[in-house]
């Protein structure tokens, strides 16, 4: 009867809900395992813990927090300005200066 967009929509629908329900910021911190549980109880869906994990991830952040890093991720990597340069230049139809 409906399409398979429709399905996808709907599948995606109720896992960010059933995700949004266990993160609860005075609650303990759901883990995957807690997201393919629920997801089972109450809408007979068979999910992986990977997909759990991303579901997850996705209502922390729709709540407004951030995501932890990992924990050898100190710093974000600095821009290589040369390959900014060649991109601007793409961009603006300029040649590039040379850097450095």
């Amino acid at each position: 009867m409906f399409g398979k967009k429709h399905q996808q929509r709907v599948r995606h629908q109720r896992l960010m809900s059933a995700a949004k329900t266990l993160v609860d910021p005075f609650a303990l911190t759901a883990i995957p395992a807690d997201l393919v549980a629920l997801a089972f109880g109450r809408y007979q869906m068979e999910i992986t813990e990977e997909e759990a994990a991303r579901y997850l991830d996705a209502a922390l952040v729709e709540r407004g927090e951030r995501l932890p890093r990992p924990a050898d991720v100190d710093e974000l990597p600095e821009p290589d300005a040369e390959a900014e340069a060649v991109s601007l230049a793409k961009d603006t139809d300029v040649e590039a200066a040379p850097t450095g």
